[in-house]
C-alpha cells in the first residue's frame, strides 16, 4: 500500500467488497407523489483500510457505515442522477447536515425540495455506524478510503426508495465540513473519483493559536488518558461560546445534545495530514470544481486572508470559487442566515449538473 500502513488486509480486499453495493431499506408510508421528499435507510459494507497516502494507520476490518439518501420519490429512482455526500469535522454527526429538532434547520431535507439528492451518514467511529474498539484504529487516511468505497458503491446499482426500479448516481458531489473538508480533499487527490469538492469553514492554513493548542492538548494529554480513544475535541463551554455567531439558543442546545466523541485516530493524524498536504502539495493534483464555504464570522480558526488562500491550494482546476456567508459562524447550517448557505450551496450544485 501507498503511505501509512493499514493492518491485516490487503487493497484486493477493499475492491471485492467495494462491489457489493449499499442496502436499501424501502421508505416508510410510501405515495405515489413523484415530488415527495423521501430519507431512504442505507448501509455500506466497508474496509476500514488506509491506500490514501496519508499518514496514519487503521485496523483492516469490517464494519457498516449508515446513512440516509435524502431526496426527492422521482429522483430517488431514476438511474444516473446526480449526489452530494455530505461529511463532518469534529463532534458531529449526520445531524450535522440534517438537524430534525427544532425546525427549520433540515439542510438536507430542504435541498432536496430544491431537486437535490443527498447523502447524510454517520462517518466510521460515529454514531449509528460500525465502531473499531480502540479509537485510534481509525484516522482521517482512513476516513478518506472508506468514503472512497462508498462512493464506488454508489457508482453501482442498488434498489432506490420506490423499490422498482434499479439506480445508481452518474455524478458524485463531495462536501465536507470542518475536518470533514480535510477527509474529503484527500479523498479527492488520491482517488480523482467525484465530480465536484466543496469544503465547509475548512482551511490548510491560517489556524489560530487556540486550535494548534487544542490540537496539541487533545492529541497528546486526552488521547494518552483515555483508554477508548475516543474524546471529545470542544468542551461544552467551547461548544456554546465560540462556533456559532447569531444562531438560536435552542439550536445550540440541540447541537450540544448530539455531540458525539471523536476517535483519536482522526485527531491524532489531522496535524500530520494537514503538514504532509502542504509538503508535497496533493491538492494541485484534484481537478474537479472547488467550492469553498465560510461563515463570514467565523473567526475561530482562521484569518480572512488564509479563508480566501484556500481555493488557490487547487491549481489543476480550472473551476474554484469562495463564498462567505453573512451573519454565520463555524457552522454556517445552524445559523438564523442559514437561508443564504443553502442558496449558496444549491446555486453551485445547480451550475455543476448536481
Amino acid at each position: 500500500m501507498r503511505g501509512a500502513v493499514a493492518r491485516g488486509i490487503t487493497a484486493l480486499g477493499v475492491i471485492a467488497l467495494s462491489l457489493t453495493c449499499c442496502s436499501v431499506a424501502a421508505a416508510a408510508t410510501p405515495t405515489n407523489d413523484p415530488h415527495e421528499v423521501v430519507h431512504v435507510p442505507v448501509a455500506f459494507r466497508v474496509l476500514n483500510t488506509n491506500t490514501s497516502g496519508a499518514p496514519c494507520l487503521s485496523d483492516g476490518a469490517a464494519y457498516t457505515v449508515r446513512g440516509h439518501l435524502v431526496g426527492q420519490r422521482a429522483a430517488l429512482g431514476r438511474s444516473g442522477g446526480a449526489l452530494t455526500i455530505y461529511l463532518y469535522g469534529y463532534e458531529g454527526g449526520e445531524w450535522n447536515w440534517d438537524l430534525k429538532r427544532p425546525g427549520g434547520y433540515a439542510y438536507a431535507e430542504r435541498m432536496a425540495r430544491a431537486g437535490h439528492v443527498s447523502l447524510t451518514l454517520d462517518e466510521l467511529g460515529y454514531g449509528s455506524s460500525g465502531r473499531p474498539s480502540d479509537g485510534n484504529d481509525v484516522c482521517v487516511g482512513s476516513e478518506a478510503d472508506v468514503t472512497h468505497q462508498i462512493i464506488g458503491q454508489l457508482r453501482q446499482p442498488s434498489y432506490a426508495a420506490t423499490g422498482q426500479a434499479p439506480v445508481r448516481f452518474g455524478r458524485v458531489v463531495l462536501a465536507g465540513h470542518d475536518v470533514g473538508g480535510l477527509v474529503a480533499e484527500v479523498e479527492a487527490a488520491a482517488y480523482a473519483d467525484i465530480d465536484g469538492l466543496i469544503l465547509v469553514t475548512w482551511a490548510d492554513q491560517g489556524q489560530t493559536p487556540w486550535i494548534l493548542q487544542r490540537a496539541a492538548v487533545a492529541g497528546i494529554d486526552w488521547c494518552t488518558a483515555e483508554p477508548s480513544g475516543y474524546v471529545h475535541f470542544a468542551t461544552e463551554e467551547d461548544w456554546r461560546t465560540l462556533l456559532f455567531y447569531r444562531a438560536d439558543p435552542a439550536v445550540i442546545d440541540a447541537t450540544d445534545r448530539r455531540r458525539n466523541v471523536n476517535p483519536c485516530g482522526i485527531v491524532r493524524s489531522v496535524p500530520q495530514t494537514v503538514v504532509l498536504d502542504d509538503a508535497d502539495s496533493r491538492m494541485a493534483t484534484v481537478t474537479a470544481p472547488v467550492l469553498v464555504v465560510f461563515g463570514d464570522q467565523d473567526t475561530l480558526i482562521w484569518s480572512r486572508s488564509a479563508e480566501e488562500q484556500q481555493q488557490n491550494e487547487f491549481t489543476s482546476s480550472d473551476d474554484r470559487s469562495t463564498a462567505f456567508i453573512p451573519d454565520a459562524g463555524h457552522f454556517p447550517m445552524f445559523e438564523r442566515s442559514e437561508s443564504q448557505f443553502r442558496a449558496v450551496m444549491g446555486a453551485w450544485l445547480d451550475g455543476h449538473g448536481a
